[in-house]
């Protein structure tokens, strides 16, 4: 049976939805028809676009640019401040719609989701059509409106969603991929940030296409193994499948949402710690190991990011866990502000055999291990507070207030 996905995607999401709560308000006008954009406190140096409307656009106004500098481009932009709990009702509305047609939605981000619709013609009919229907409710239900990528998997079906905009419908087969997606610029494809495509640039390669017909062993020269999912992605093939969301048992974790965008290295660096602080102090107590560290960041448009690795190694070692989580953040650290930064210890157990080499800094890491014995009977007896690492008290780099609460919850722990 063939494959069918869809990409959904909320046109203009964080602006849309404020413009309906505003109408419902009773405003009449309409954010989405005149230069508008959604954004943090004016009077604070540090307020960003986080949405645009289409006019504003036309102005050159960016999502993640400055409101001073988006008001030097357009004197006349309008700027509402964001409702993130209206922003989640409306995405849990859609969420509900979507349900409707198959039980396989994976929400990516607050206004987006994959469906995995193979299977389900005989329900509802062709994919145009069922893609139709659902664009259809959405605007009139819900009174916004959504971009439809239907695909064969889901990289093909994202990157449909981002063809021509708004409310449309948009297929985008692997027959289809040499005239609709090469042509496209490579920075256009999924996975392909700023700093790649000048990489590729440099190598001679401007779009897609360009990409797509370079040999595999180039771009892998280029990028790592990184550079064969690229070259893979150009091509139009990926082959993860829509997973519904569920819980891992034997996990520990903890995340931590923001009061302020983390924007620079060392305050994200302080905040990772504290929560690998955190992370390895619950293993500890509860005598177990992880093999495995996962690291998620969600950025201000509440996009999702994880990377993981699996360690030679079990280990409940705060800084061994801090070690492995810093390297994964680097590699993912997107472009736009960080809000939530999470951590988590996986595939646990009570062995804590490790496998000696040449090598291994056996008297470092027996240090390691008695710094932390000593500093979880310091916080037994005298409070979590008892014991804090210098790197957390340093003004410039102490992690956010918030964490001292996320430290001492065990809301993430699956046992």
């Amino acid at each position: 049976m063939a494959k069918v996905y869809f990409h959904v995607d909320v046109n203009s999401a964080f602006l849309s939805w404020s413009a309906l709560k505003k109408l419902r308000a009773g405003e009449t006008l309409d954010l989405r028809t005149v230069p508008s954009a959604v954004g943090g406190d004016e009077e604070k140096r540090h307020g960003v676009v986080l949405a645009k409307s289409s006019p504003a656009k036309k102005f050159g106004v960016r999502t993640g640019e400055s409101l001073f500098s988006a008001r030097l481009k357009c004197p006349e932009l309008i700027v509402t401040p964001p409702d993130f709990d209206f922003y989640v009702q409306n995405s849990k509305a859609l969420i509900a719609i979507l349900r409707d047609y198959t039980p396989d939605v994976e929400q990516y981000s607050i206004d987006e989701a994959f469906l995995d619709m193979t299977g389900t013609e005989a329900l509802f009919g062709p994919p145009l059509t069922v893609a139709h229907t659902i664009r259809n409710r959405v605007r009139e239900e819900l009174g916004f409106t959504v971009n439809i990528g239907v695909a064969s998997n889901r990289l093909l079906a994202k990157m449909a969603s981002d063809f021509e905009k708004p409310d449309k419908v948009h297929t985008l087969f692997p027959e289809e991929v040499p005239d609709k997606m090469w042509p496209l610029p490579v920075g256009s494809l999924f996975g392909v940030g700023p700093s790649a495509v000048k990489r590729l640039n440099q190598c001679g390669i401007y779009t897609i296409g360009d990409l797509a017909r370079t040999e595999r062993r180039v771009i892998v020269g280029i990028f790592g193994t990184r550079g064969d999912t690229l070259w893979n992605y150009a091509n139009g093939r990926e082959a993860d499948p829509v997973t519904k969301q569920t819980t891992r048992d034997n996990t520990y974790g903890n995340s931590v949402t923001l009061p302020q965008d983390l924007t620079r290295p060392e305050q994200a660096d302080a905040t990772l710690l504290a929560l690998c602080d955190s992370v390895g102090r619950r293993l500890r107590t509860d005598g177990k190991t992880a093999r495995v560290v996962t690291v998620q960041l969600v950025d201000n448009a509440f996009r999702r990011t994880s990377h993981q690795r699996t360690l030679p190694d079990p280990t409940n070692s705060t800084d061994r866990l801090y070690e492995v989580a810093l390297q994964l953040m680097r590699q993912m650290w997107p472009g736009r502000p960080v809000r939530l930064v999470g951590v988590s210890a996986e595939k646990t157990g009570t062995d804590n055999f490790e496998q000696l080499d040449l090598f291994t800094d056996t008297t470092r890491r027996q240090k390691q291990e008695k710094l932390d014995r000593t500093a979880d009977a310091l916080r037994r007896k005298f409070g979590g507070a008892a014991v804090t690492r210098a790197k957390l008290l340093t003004p410039d780099t102490r992690a956010p207030a918030a964490l001292s609460a996320a430290k001492e919850r065990d809301k993430e722990k699956k046992k």
